[in-house]
Order: structure tokens, then C-alpha cells, then sequence
């Protein structure tokens, strides 16, 4: 019989009609003129959107079994594709619900869309092609980058997960007993773990030491007991004071952990002494065997002692009693790292031997600064509320517990002498990275887990002379192997110059980090390198098999490296690049191999790829609990979280996979493919193939001799990638990434059949990547017919401005839908466009009140809009004029579109002429009756507009004294230009501004003049510009200037009509 847990999921299936057998009409992409598919018309933006924020935090098992950067969500693509494989209904306002309908339905047992063939050429962490494959679509990927290719395969590979862990136990069985020795560790309390003589059974004595046992022998012996799994490690400035040279750690602050635990305690009151206190079950402990001071604000409390019973806190007095039931409560802990440390050590030992832990230091001198490092170390917990200073109970030392050693940002104070310098000057003086030295390890204890202690068995302790003394026999290890059997499974390449290595972070090579082995410590590297062997030659397996496995251990390397760092609110570990940056951490956490519990230890990474594989045999999808109140609302109560997950019945299948350049498809035909369904790159902000080469050196030395057409090299390929990088293009980054980014829509408009959709979600949070992808878009040949906002965090729609969509603080992903354009556009005016487009946007109202009711916001109603009206300008892309012959550019035109779009702006207040060029527009909107603004404040105006102030002052327009933008005096820039008459005036604000300096008093310039110039040829916009500024220039001088340049001006038109009717092209009559 079911649970109920089990009933209910079966009711939220049934209510979604998750995997129903679904059979959906689709097009024929061969056919210009074949309907519209569900996504040219509408798209389910609220509901997907409650899925996607719920797949942020829970997302699919498939997308964690490997590191790749900017994942989409898999919820966005797969309506994506079943929006674009579908008819639209006759009823174009049903598009939506239809797709939405079917998004938990089975597609793959029909075969309704076994027939078309999609392509997604920016594959990264291949979220169309799973989502495709699920479909039932013929899928192909392609990427340039030789990791991606990777993450991709193992994604979609049909292993026997029986055989992977088979392979997995041989690994455990080959590596843990080698390194087992480097991360066993005694527990509080006293408590030791047991050593076992596999062979004879026989339990090694206490005094047994595992560090003695030959390399050979250590497979004959097992381990069970306290392991470490995780180092805490700091690095240390080296004082580059003349005659000092100490070495002080680099600590914010002496704080190193936070927890709140939970207690079972009673409230008692002493038979003797009367004093009341609470009886608590178990000690509340983060670090059992250090100090604990004990905050005075705390209530007074009592451990229960199972011998004694309850012992009074006041007076010491002791009984038996009968303490109920009890309740529990939380008991705020704090770890500190003690002073006496955080003082630092000299540069060298008593016998004036050089000290080493650098990256390039030698094992003997690395072993005696750790040693020296081990001698000094103190913690002291604290329990209660952490109060300014505390007093260590055994020292008497009173500190303070905000302040460490950094003073300022990005330097730090020398123990010895004071000297406040720069962290990465002082280590780069170095030549070597910053000495790193030990100071704690958290550790798993199995009998104070099973004692069910606060905090489930964990514990803090010293990293003391006992664990020095493991690390450097590991460090001993790894110098004696690492040229000899080890050899061939660690990089030895250099990092290679770019923009995230030698321009980020002050340049990584600066901070001593030359070559890919130095971001790992020697226990790191030994740990790694036997792993890497075992994976590739451990038993008899077959090699996709190994390669499965593989792509856990580049998961495992983003843990097990000197930039992953500890998370204090979380409790737990950051892996390295989880800011997507090769940033140098002064704290970073060193994690354990095999440890059984910890996020980050090889078990934890081998368990991901495990339910990734089974989640693609068996894929589940979440329902929200918010969307699904529409169909049930008494099911969606009854889910205890946001989400329930339900069973769709279509398994992940095959696809064609490639590794190569966008920029030239070869294994695709002309016309062959039905939809390009993708997320390009965004312009400079993520750099793959630099940050995948952090994985690249590893995963080629178990892949290139398999697959040397991508892993030979020593580094993944750079030079077609499409990215806006200063270190490659440093003239004009982001002109190449435009040219890149073209030629790959090129061969997307290629391969795409007459009819067929290109659709493509792009990350928004700055505006220049965004019209650099438009501008390569439409010179690629294809018109953009709609755009849907996708939520890339929770935030909501609120807090917008006139001329912005969203809230200032909302990052979007945003849906393109294009198609391609089959004839030359031909020419239009800007004001024309104006009216068509306005008639456009105006035919969506009917779909947008649908969206409107379903609750989505105002703002993302004007994404959608913005979409409508992109549509029409991208068709006439290229020959939408302001002027005779001046073409408007994308950016411009997205300004204009914005101000037309947003039917709040400005309400009350006379709007700059609707004939005006858009920058125009946005300058007269922002500067209107107003002589100067604040930098700031101006900002704030035009945020999410498209539009800079340097724009403006580039221009001539204002300029810029003490953070304060001044509007350029009408008279200057007249003179301005008079004594330059070589330039061309076309801008119409610059040719109003001409007219209205030289109509100033005392000018000095013939205003009719300047009309009749040959390099002034009046603008459409010139009169409706006067006119406007003749009410609302920002003084009376300019607007007594402007109507004066008005009156001129309408004596030149009356004698010269011809040309003022050819000008009527660009007026806006409607």
C-alpha cells in the first residue's frame, strides 16, 4: 500500500498530467509559409518561471555530475523546444497554455518530433541536448571547447551503472589505503581509531603508527575511525621590510567558525544552593579539546554527568534526579584562532635555515615551517553571543575578536615590526606563492555520530605537530613519486597568458602561481595523481566506463584545490572557481579523500555522478506548489515545500556531438537542420576555455591518447572563441566578439531550413553584450520575431523607471525567437517605423492581458513589447533612416524603442518630438529644464536605458566637472563648430544647437547663413526641436535664442519647399 507521501506525488502526476502520452501537431520548416509555432506567438512565462527558481535551487542530478559555467535553466529550454516544435492553436492566446499543457507529458513514445533535427551550436553544459533527447528530437551539439564536449558525452552516456561501480570500488580499493595513512586522525576526547591486518585479522595496538607501513603493504591494512576532512590553511605575507622579513598570517579576523547547535536541555533549580540552571543532555561543542569561553551573557548551564547525575554550576553540588521529558535549544558557537598564532613566525629557524611553504619550496625547509607553524597553534571556542573581547581560559590573553591581521583591503599588518604593505606585492617580491601554513582540520568521529552528539560527529581541532608530521610524510611521498610512477598523471604545463590568468586579480602568475601544479598542495597532488591513475588503468573496464568516472573527478578537482575556501554561514566548503575567477584566497580549505560525510571529499562527487546517471534512466521534472494552485489547489496545500517532483517516462537518449569551431559547421548540410535552439557566449564577462583549462590539463591525460583529435594540445583552443577578451583582442575585444559572434549566425542561417527558428536565451544584466548579439544577429541575415523574459533569481518586477523595463535590481534571461530573413529589407523612415511598430505592439494586448491576469509583472509585459517592436526594426534592419541617408544604428534604435514601449514615461510632462533621433530623445528627457544633474543621479536615470552619460559628452552635448554634468552652453558649441565648418552636421540636435548659439545676442553669427552652409543640411527633426526647446530650453536665454532660430528657420523653408517636402519621408504623421 502506498504512503502518503507516495499518494500525494501520484496526485500532483495526475494533476499535471505528468508523462501522459502526448502527440502534438508540428510544422514543416521546408515551407516559407507555413504556420506559426507556439513560440512566434506566446510563450508560458510565469509558470516556467516558478519552475526555473525552484530548479536554481534543486536543480536536476544530470547538471551536477560535472562543473560547466552559466548553466541554463533546464526548464526554460525544455518548453523552449516544445514551444518551437508546435503548431500554434487557431486561437493564437492559447499558445501558451497548449505548450504549458504538455510540458510534463511523455513526447517521446508517439514520436511526434522524432522527425525534426535540432542543433545547439554552443553547446556548453548541453542542456539542449538532454532536454531534446527527452523529446524525442534528432539532437546535435557542438562547442569549441574540448571540456564541454566532454561534460557532454558523459551527460548523455548510456553506461551500466552497475559496471561504474565496480570501477568506482576498484579505485577505493587501490587508493584509499595509500593515502589513508596522510588523513586518519585521533578524535576529542582521546578516542582512536583501529588499524586492521587485513591477512591475519590481527587489530593493531594504540601505538601502532600507519606512517611506517611500506607503500606495498598498505593495501594488507584497513582503517576505521576519525578522518579528517578538512585542512584549514592561511597564507602568509611575507614582510618585505629591510631586516624583517616575518611572516604573519593573513585573517580578517580571528573568527574561523560559526554554528548554532542544538541541545536536548531541563530547567532546573539546585536542592542546595537554590540556583536555577539549565541540565543539558550533551556538550554543545564544535571543538571538544580546546578552551571554551563561555560568553557572560550565556544562562547558567550544566552538562549531565551519567555518573554523578546533574552538577550545580553555583555551588558544585551533585545528585540523581529525574529530569522529565526536556526540550531542546540552540546554543550559538564560535571558533577562534588564538593570537599567539596569529602573530606569524620569522622567516627562518634558530639556525638561521630559510623557512619554505611556498608551492616552490622544497619538502625539508616546508616541513620545518610547518612544524614551526604546528608549535603555535591555539583555538578557543566560545559559546554564547561573541562579545568584543574574550579571555582564553588557559593563556589569560584577552583579545579582540573583530580584529585580525588586515587592516585594509588587500594588505595586511606585519606581526613583527607593523609594517601595514600589500598582499600581492609582498608575494610577488617573492617569486613564489605566498607560504601557506595549516591551523585546523575538521574531522569525522564515528562513535560520537553514533552517540548521536551535537554535531552529527563533526569536530574542530588544532592542525598540532601530530598532523604536521602526517602532512609532510605525504609531502615526502610525493617528491619521491611524482617523476617516477606518478609522472605521466599530473600537469606540469605553465598557465598560459590571458585575460583571467595575467589581467585579472592582479595576474595569478603574480600572486606565484606559474604553472596549473601550483594551485594544489603535494598531499593535493599525490591524492589527485593516484586517483587520475587508478581511473585510467585500475581492473578491466571498458573505456566509456573510465571516461564516466572521469567526469567525477573533474568535479573532485574543483574541491581538492588552494582555491576552494570555506563558506562560514554554510558551514562548509566553496569550491574553487565558484566566482567563475581564478581569485587567490588568503583561507582556503584543503578536503579529504574518502571521508563518509562533507560536501566536496571524492565520495561526494562519485555519489552526483551515480543519481546524474540514474536520473537520465529515469528523469523526474519539479511541479511548484505555486503553479500547480491553479489546477488543485487543495493538492498544492499539501505539499510540505515549494515543489514535488513527478515521473515524465522519457528517458535521456543518444545525440551527435562535436568539438569545434561555430564559425564553421562542416558536418552539418546547407538546410538541414529545423531548429537552433542555444545560449550564446556573453561578451566578456565568462572566459571558458581560460577557466576550463583548469580542468583541460588534468582530463587530457587520461583522454589524448583515446582522443587526440581534442585533448593532444597542451590547452583547450582559444582563438575562435567567441568572447570579447582584452588579452587576445586588446584593440578591439569586443569588435571581434561581434565578427565571431555573426559568423556563427551565419552558419545557424546555413544550416537552418527556409522556415526554420532560431531561438536563443541571452543572460541581461548589461546592455552593450546584448546589442553586440543583436547587431551580429541581424547582419547575419535573420529578423528577430519575439522575445519572453526568463527570471534568472527571485527578485520581482518592481521598482522600474520611466524609459527601463524590469526593476533595477532583476537580471534577466531573455528569450529570442528568429527567423530568417529571405529578402532585402527594404528602406523606411524612423517615423514610419514608429507607427507600424506602435500598430504592432497595440495587436499583442489581448496576449498580454492573459499574462497580466496570470499575475506576471508589469515589467516583464514591457520586455515583451520591446520584442513586438525589435521584430519590425530587425526586418528593416540596416535601412531605417533618420535622416536622408543616415541609417539608425541598433543601439539608437533600442533607445527609441524604449521611449515608444513604455506608455508610463514622463506622464504629465511635454515629451521631446516623437521626429527626434532617439539619443536625442533620451538627452532632452534627461536633461529636460534642467542646467546641470549629479553624476549620480543621472546614472540612476539612465540605468537599463541603453545609454551612458560619457555618451552624451562624447557628443558635445554636456560635460563633466566634479561629478556634475553641465549642459553645454547653446553659443559655445555653435562658435564651436563655426571655426570647424570641414564638419558634416547631420545630428539634429547638434544643428538646433548651431541655430540657437548663433541666434544669441552678440553672437557673432548669421543664423540664415549657417542654414544655407553646405555642410548644414536641416534635419527632419530641426523645427519640432526648436519648437520644443523654445518652451523648455533650461534658461530664458536659450529659449528667447530658439524661438528667434524657429522664426529664421521657417523663413528658409518657405523659400525652399522642395526640400522640405523631401524631408517629409522622416515626420512622424500618425
Amino acid at each position: 500500500m502506498a504512503t502518503r507521501k507516495e499518494q500525494l506525488a501520484q496526485e500532483v502526476a495526475k494533476a499535471v498530467g505528468a508523462g501522459k502520452i502526448a502527440a502534438l501537431e508540428t510544422v514543416d520548416f521546408n515551407d516559407p509559409n507555413r504556420p506559426k509555432t507556439c513560440l512566434e506567438v506566446d510563450f508560458p512565462i510565469l509558470p516556467v518561471n516558478q519552475v526555473a527558481i525552484i530548479e536554481g535551487n534543486a536543480g536536476k542530478p544530470i547538471y551536477q555530475m560535472s562543473k560547466w559555467w552559466a548553466r541554463r535553466r533546464s526548464s526554460v529550454f525544455r518548453s523552449m523546444l516544445i514551444a518551437a516544435a508546435t503548431k500554434a492553436p487557431e486561437d493564437k492566446s492559447h499558445a501558451a497554455k497548449l505548450v504549458w499543457d504538455n510540458y510534463y507529458a511523455n513526447h517521446q513514445k508517439k514520436g511526434a518530433f522524432k522527425h525534426l533535427k535540432v542543433a545547439d551550436i554552443f553547446m556548453g553544459g548541453g542542456t539542449t541536448l538532454v532536454e531534446g533527447s527527452r523529446l524525442g528530437m534528432q539532437m546535435v551539439g557542438n562547442d569549441l571547447n574540448p571540456v564541454a564536449w566532454f561534460v557532454v558525452k558523459q551527460e548523455l552516456a548510456n553506461v551500466d551503472l552497475e559496471e561504474v561501480k565496480r570501477l568506482l570500488a576498484d579505485i577505493e580499493a587501490e587508493v584509499k589505503p595509500q593515502i589513508m595513512p596522510y588523513y586518519y586522525c585521533d578524535g576529542p576526547n582521546g578516542e582512536k581509531g583501529q588499524w586492521t591486518h587485513v591477512p591475519t585479522k590481527r587489530v593493531m595496538p594504540a601505538d601502532f603508527d600507519p606512517l611506517n607501513i611500506p607503500r606495498e603493504q598498505r593495501r594488507e591494512y584497513s582503517y576505521e575511525g576519525p578522518e579528517i576532512i578538512y585542512t584549514f590553511w592561511a597564507k602568509h605575507g611575507p614582510c618585505q621590510v629591510t631586516g624583517c622579513g616575518h611572516r604573519t598570517p593573513i585573517m580578517t579576523s580571528p573568527v574561523m567558525a560559526v554554528k548554532t547547535l542544538s541541545v536536548k536541555h531541563w530547567e532546573h533549580t539546585c536542592g542546595k544552593c537554590g540556583g536555577e540552571f539549565d541540565v543539558e543532555e550533551d556538550a554543545a561543542r564544535m571543538a571538544p579539546d580546546v578552551p571554551l569561553y563561555v560568553a557572560p551573557s550565556e544562562y547558567p548551564f550544566s552538562v549531565l554527568d551519567r555518573k554523578k547525575g546533574v552538577i550545580c554550576p553555583h555551588c558544585g553540588h551533585a545528585a540523581m534526579v529525574n529530569l522529565g521529558k526536556g526540550n531542546n535549544k540552540k546554543i550559538e558557537l564560535t571558533l577562534l584562532v588564538h593570537p599567539y598564532w596569529l602573530a606569524g613566525s620569522p622567516k627562518q629557524d634558530s639556525d638561521g635555515r630559510p623557512y619554505g611553504g611556498s608551492a616552490q619550496d622544497d619538502a625539508d625547509s616546508s616541513a620545518r615551517w610547518n612544524q614551526e607553524r604546528a608549535s603555535k597553534i591555539r583555538l578557543l571556542e566560545v559559546r554564547g553571543q561573541l562579545a568584543e573581547e574574550v579571555t582564553c581560559p588557559v593563556t589569560k590573553v584577552t583579545f579582540k575578536t573583530e580584529v585580525g591581521t588586515v587592516p585594509r583591503k588587500s594588505s595586511y599588518a606585519c606581526g613583527a615590526c607593523g609594517t601595514v604593505q600589500d598582499v600581492l606585492s609582498t608575494v610577488k617580491a617573492t617569486g613564489k606563492t605566498g607560504p601557506m601554513a595549516a591551523y585546523a582540520v575538521q574531522a569525522y568521529a564515528p562513535k560520537r555520530d553514533a552517540a548521536a552528539l551535537p554535531y552529527g560527529g563533526r569536530f574542530f581541532a588544532p592542525f598540532d605537530e601530530t598532523l604536521c608530521r602526517q602532512y609532510d610524510a605525504a609531502v615526502a611521498e610525493w617528491e619521491a613519486r611524482k617523476d617516477l610512477d606518478l609522472l605521466d598523471y599530473w600537469p606540469q604545463s605553465e598557465i598560459p597568458f590571458g585575460f583571467m590568468t595575467y589581467m585579472n586579480n592582479g595576474g595569478i602568475p603574480n600572486h606565484g602561481y606559474t604553472h596549473w601544479w601550483t594551485m594544489f598542495n603535494p598531499r593535493q597532488l599525490l591524492g589527485h595523481a593516484q586517483l587520475l591513475k587508478a581511473i585510467a588503468t585500475v581492473g578491466d573496464h571498458e573505456q566509456g566506463v573510465r571516461d564516466y568516472v572521469l567526469g567525477a573527478f573533474q568535479n573532485y578537482l574543483r574541491n581538492q584545490s588552494m582555491f576552494a575556501f570555506w563558506h562560514m554561514k554554510l558551514d562548509k566548503l566553496a569550491p574553487a572557481l565558484s566566482n567563475s575567477n581564478f581569485h587567490p584566497k588568503s583561507n582556503v580549505v584543503e578536503v579529504g579523500v574518502f571521508p563518509p560525510m562533507g560536501y566536496g571529499p571524492w565520495s561526494s562527487t562519485v555519489d552526483v555522478i551515480l543519481r546524474g546517471g540514474e536520473w537520465a534512466k529515469s528523469p523526474w521534472e519539479a511541479v511548484s506548489a505555486e503553479g500547480l494552485k491553479r489546477h488543485d489547489a487543495a493538492i498544492a496545500g499539501a505539499i510540505s515545500g515549494k515543489s514535488e517532483k513527478v515521473r515524465t517516462g522519457d528517458p535521456v537518449s543518444d545525440a551527435r556531438v562535436f568539438c569545434g569551431s561555430s564559425t564553421e559547421l562542416t558536418q552539418l548540410p546547407d538546410a538541414s537542420i529545423d531548429l537552433v535552439v542555444t545560449d550564446p557566449p556573453f561578451g566578456g564577462l565568462l572566459h571558458y576555455s581560460e577557466l576550463s583549462d583548469f580542468f583541460y590539463v588534468w582530463l587530457r591525460l587520461a583522454l589524448k591518447s583515446h582522443c587526440p583529435e581534442y585533448f593532444a594540445a597542451e590547452h583547450s583552443p582559444k582563438s575562435l572563441e567567441a568572447v570579447a577578451n582584452r588579452a587576445r583582442e586588446p584593440e578591439d575585444p569586443d569588435g571581434f566578439y561581434r565578427r565571431l559572434l555573426t559568423q556563427c549566425w551565419r552558419e545557424a542561417y546555413r544550416i537552418l531550413r527556409p522556415s526554420g527558428i532560431l531561438a536563443f536565451t541571452f543572460h541581461h544584466s548589461e546592455d552593450e553584450p546584448w546589442v553586440a548579439v543583436l547587431e551580429s544577429l541581424f547582419d547575419a541575415g535573420f529578423y528577430l520575431e519575439a522575445t519572453y523574459p526568463i527570471r534568472s533569481d527571485e527578485t520581482k518586477g518592481e521598482g522600474s523607471k520611466p524609459g527601463t523595463f524590469g526593476s533595477q535590481t532583476i537580471e534577466y534571461d531573455i528569450i529570442h525567437v528568429c527567423r530568417k530573413r529571405t529578402e532585402e529589407p527594404k528602406p523606411v523612415s524612423w517615423g514610419r517605423m514608429r507607427r507600424e511598430v506602435m500598430a504592432d505592439v497595440r495587436q499583442l494586448q489581448a496576449m498580454l492581458e492573459n499574462h497580466a491576469k496570470e499575475g506576471l509583472p508589469a515589467a516583464d509585459i514591457q520586455v515583451i513589447r520591446r520584442g513586438k517592436a525589435l521584430e519590425y526594426f530587425s526586418r528593416h534592419y540596416g535601412k531605417v533612416y533618420v535622416d536622408e541617408g543616415r541609417a539608425i544604428s541598433v543601439k539608437d534604435a533600442l533607445v527609441g524603442i524604449n521611449q515608444l514601449i513604455d506608455e508610463d514615461a514622463d506622464k504629465g510632462k511635454e515629451a521631446p518630438p516623437v521626429t527626434a533621433e532617439p539619443m536625442t530623445r533620451q538627452f532632452l528627457r534627461t536633461f529636460d529644464g534642467k542646467a546641470e544633474i549629479a553624476r549620480d543621479q543621472l546614472q540612476k536615470f539612465l540605468k537599463g536605458s541603453i545609454t551612458t552619460p560619457d555618451e552624451f559628452v562624447q557628443r558635445g552635448w554636456c560635460s563633466e566637472r566634479n561629478k556634475v554634468f553641465t549642459l553645454v552652453d547653446a553659443l559655445d558649441f555653435a562658435r564651436d563648430w563655426q571655426g570647424k565648418h570641414k564638419r558634416k552636421l547631420t545630428s539634429d540636435l547638434d544643428q538646433a544647437l548651431v541655430l540657437i548659439g548663433a541666434c544669441f545676442d552678440g553672437s557673432g553669427i548669421n543664423a540664415a547663413d549657417t542654414l544655407k552652409n553646405d555642410n548644414f543640411k536641416p534635419h527632419a527633426a530641426l523645427k519640432p526641436l526648436l519648437e520644443w526647446l523654445g518652451r523648455r530650453g533650461a534658461n530664458s536665454q536659450t529659449r528667447n535664442a530658439a524661438s528667434r532660430a524657429l522664426s529664421i528657420y521657417n523663413n528658409w523653408a518657405a523659400s525652399h519647399q522642395q526640400q522640405v517636402q523631401q524631408m517629409a519621408l522622416f515626420f512622424d504623421e500618425a
